[in-house]
């Protein structure tokens, strides 16, 4: 289990998501960016595994090759012409997602 420092905090806009995973910043549990904008993101190899929700959020477009979703909410999320290669989606709401157009080979879903 990764542990973060007391005074850990989850990103709160993409903007400081995108400036952080910059940083080197990879592991963000906790993450809630419902309805964000998250078109042509790039977060290859982000860990939002536990409890972060993405419903609504928009990730058209995005490269989120091997990124993880596990346990998180993503219901009626975006997806389409994303990059999922090695995504994992274990134990995640999935309910109504688009994904036309994306990239899916290795996606791990459970």
């Amino acid at each position: 289990m990764r542990r973060h420092p007391e005074a850990y905090r989850p990103p709160e806009s993409r903007e400081e998501l995108e400036r952080r995973y910059a940083a080197g910043e990879r592991h963000f549990p906790d993450t809630e960016l419902s309805d964000a904008d998250l078109s042509r993101i790039k977060l290859d190899g982000a860990d939002f595994e536990k409890h972060s929700w993405f419903s609504d959020a928009n990730f058209s477009g995005a490269s989120l090759r091997g990124t993880s979703f596990r346990e998180c909410n993503l219901k009626c999320a975006d997806f389409s012409n994303a990059d999922l290669t090695d995504a994992i989606f274990e134990l995640a709401a999935i309910e109504s997602i688009k994904a036309k157009g994306a990239t899916l080979e290795g996606v791990k879903v459970k």
